[in-house]
């Protein structure tokens, strides 16, 4: 048996300015940084040793990776970074203010592009210069899988290879993984972990910084299933949450 623990990093400044973030690299507030120092402390009272750790390539995932680590007395050279683990990409709204973006596209156009599984938002032209300093920020991503802009499907069809060559076959080895990472690539991860539909999955969402754990057996399948919080608030908000994908299961 082993264990897989999914953290998604603590809030950003861009949160709190209601930005929408996905490529960019958004830097943890006060409050992410709180909240990461919170979940180490929590991961660590857990007991377990982690044996294999990954990150996304993005900002917020490895500042909250190395608060973590740090406080698990891992070192860092243990910890993997993968592209694949990056959050989203939201095309041309990256970066951008919410309220900005409902003023140019309608509210009904960002509202579907933020909660349907198969809408894209606008992308991103090979020739404009935010995607030019992505390709120079990302050199070891072949250019011709550079997102330009992704739906949920599209993202959760680029994180999976990650699990088949990286997470499971550490997970098969009787290894204890860790992965820090972001809202749509660990909601591929739980999807294919909990048998989601489609509509499941759109409406999953995973809490800042609250670590959860899967106990998997031979086959990876889930023997239980845990969120570690001493938050009220987030219990709530996972019990909604698991409410809301009953009803539309």
């Amino acid at each position: 048996m082993s264990s897989l623990f999914l953290l998604r990093h603590g809030k950003t400044k861009w949160t709190e300015e209601k930005r929408f973030a996905g490529w960019g690299n958004a830097p943890l507030s006060e409050t992410g940084i709180d909240e990461a120092y919170r979940a180490s402390k929590i991961l660590k009272k857990s007991g377990y040793r982690f044996d294999a750790c990954f990150t996304s390539c993005l900002t917020r995932a490895q500042h909250t990776s190395q608060i973590v680590l740090d406080e698990l007395g891992i070192p860092l050279d243990k910890l993997e970074h993968k592209w694949r683990l990056n959050e989203r990409h939201y095309g041309a709204l990256q970066g951008e203010l919410r309220s900005d973006m409902v003023s140019k596209y309608g509210a009904s156009d960002v509202m579907k592009w933020r909660s349907t599984y198969h809408a894209q938002p606008p992308i991103l032209r090979d020739d404009g210069p935010r995607f030019q300093e992505q390709l120079k920020i990302s050199p070891e991503i072949p250019q011709d899988e550079h997102p330009r802009s992704e739906s949920m499907a599209q993202a959760a069809k680029r994180a999976y290879p990650l699990w088949a060559e990286n997470i499971a076959p550490s997970l098969q080895s009787g290894k204890n993984v860790l992965v820090i990472a972001h809202t749509n690539s660990i909601r591929s991860l739980i999807s294919g972990l909990e048998n989601f539909n489609e509509a499941q999955s759109a409406a999953f969402r995973i809490s800042t910084a609250t670590p959860r754990h899967y106990e998997l057996d031979e086959a990876l399948k889930p023997l239980k299933v845990r969120d570690l919080t001493n938050s009220p608030k987030a219990k709530i908000r996972h019990w909604v949450i698991r409410k809301r994908l009953q009803l539309i299961g």
